[in-house]
């Protein structure tokens, strides 16, 4: 459906979906890239933003800045999913994309804590919490126009293009760092060079802004505003989204934790694993993140067209299954403490997880009404992560240093994977496993 409300022509559709498809995952692409460059960049933002004195307890308190930004999250979450539900996607996603824009280049050209004092840690810790706002809605909108551009079909396999452009926002960010690094030095990246790593953001941040503004409002939700035109309804309210909802977003977030722990045990604790524990080199444990981030981009994909093609439900037992040997499987390869055995330890995972990230980000739009989707599906998933998503490292590392063995790890998943799997059961039936399909426009109450 084009602007003015006619239906694309048949040869047009492809590139309709392409070009909705691109302008999407910009805003998760750019997301990520910040926040990949925030946590690469922590050892420098602790000696440039906070006092000198004990560099471990500066770097602590980076990291803490770090998780701000994820439990501000289901805030923009909420804020951002009216918009979406209220406003239309396209408009949510244009909102998002220019405040983590503008915070992007604020972060840029922020004093120090030797020039200003206070007043330079409080403005990071300002710009932290902006952009996890603004990220909190940025996800789900992004997901839920993929999937509404399109028809019935396909529908996992283009929303599986929403955590894969995330992915390559932590690649980029990760292969950008490794060069400038190369070529600058770090004293020169403690210097100025941390400010080029967050002004790169800006360009893109830029780019993504205009790709953005050609985009054509999602079909579906035109649909609904023309219903609710026809039949004088509106939108609503935050306290009929969590009444309505909140059965359907436990069970969303009990699926997503699995997704969620294990995305965050690979890409967020796993190279801290293998230099603080196996003592493997950081390169070594860079490079294996970064060939692990580019096969998992691979294995989310194909198991968007598995889900499209068997259904949620057996994907997603699937996942739940197999994750638990994967994850005892990755941390015993670990142990061999090679360049190779960091490879296999990183990869392992990610040929198996995906199976339940197909589940869960085409969850986000399966499992909500249209005319609330973006709100509930952005207090579920921001508040899902924020629990297990940004706490996995830091439970990861106090379950280790008490039990005095790595092997707690894949136990504490097993635990949330199996949770998640009994999730599924309960959820999922032999019909509702099937591709989806698309239901009738539901509307609000009338207003009174």
């Amino acid at each position: 459906m084009t602007r003015d409300g006619a239906t694309a022509p048949g040869p047009m559709i492809h590139r309709l979906q392409l070009k909705a498809i691109s302008g999407a995952v910009a805003g998760n692409l750019i997301d990520f890239l910040d926040f990949a460059i925030f946590g690469l960049l922590a050892k420098v933002i602790s000696t440039t933003f906070f006092p000198p004195g004990d560099p471990t307890v500066a770097l602590l308190q980076t990291m803490m800045i770090y998780a701000s930004s994820f439990l501000i999250r289901p805030l923009g979450g909420i804020v951002m999913g009216r918009v979406g539900d209220r406003l239309g996607r396209r408009t949510a996603l244009f909102i998002s994309v220019s405040g983590m824009c503008v915070v992007t280049a604020i972060t840029a050209f922020l004093p120090s804590y030797a020039v200003a004092g206070s007043f330079a840690t409080a403005s990071l810790v300002l710009c932290r919490l902006a952009q996890g706002f603004f990220a909190g809605g940025e996800y789900t909108a992004a997901t839920a126009y993929i999937v509404e551009q399109g028809g019935s079909k396909h529908r996992a396999l283009r929303a599986s293009f929403s955590p894969v452009a995330a992915y390559a926002g932590t690649a980029i960010a990760v292969g950008i760092f490794t060069l400038v690094s190369a070529i600058i030095g770090a004293e020169s990246m403690a210097s100025w060079g941390w400010r080029l790593m967050f002004g790169l953001g800006v360009p893109l941040g830029l780019l993504g802004l205009w790709i953005r503004t050609q985009l054509d409002e999602s079909p579906e939700f035109l649909a609904i505003e023309e219903e609710r035109r026809r039949l004088r309804t509106e939108a609503p309210p935050l306290s009929a989204v969590v009444r309505r909802q909140w059965r359907r977003m436990l069970f969303f977030i009990s699926i997503l934790m699995s997704h969620t722990l294990s995305n965050y045990l690979v890409l967020g604790f796993l190279a801290t694993y293998l230099t603080n524990f196996v003592k493997i080199g950081e390169t070594h444990a860079s490079l294996a993140i970064f060939i692990a981030q580019l096969v998992l981009m691979a294995t989310t994909v194909t198991y968007g067209w598995v889900n499209d093609t068997v259904g949620r439900r057996p994907t997603l037992l699937a996942g739940c299954i197999l994750v638990i040997p994967a994850m005892f499987l990755s941390f015993y390869v670990a142990s061999f403490a090679t360049p190779a055995s960091a490879i296999a330890a990183a990869v392992i995972p990610v040929l198996v997880y995906p199976l339940i990230t197909s589940g869960m980000t085409i969850g986000l739009v399966d499992m909500f009404p249209r005319e609330m989707r973006v709100t509930a599906s952005g207090i579920a998933y921001n508040t899902g992560t924020a629990l297990f998503g940004g706490t996995a490292p830091l439970v990861a590392a106090f379950l280790i240093e008490r039990t005095g063995t790595p092997y707690a790890v894949p136990c504490y998943v097993a635990v949330i994977a199996t949770i998640s799997f009994v999730s599924v059961l309960l959820y999922y039936d032999q019909r509702r496993s099937a591709p989806y399909v698309v239901p009738a426009v539901a509307v609000a109450d009338p207003v009174a």
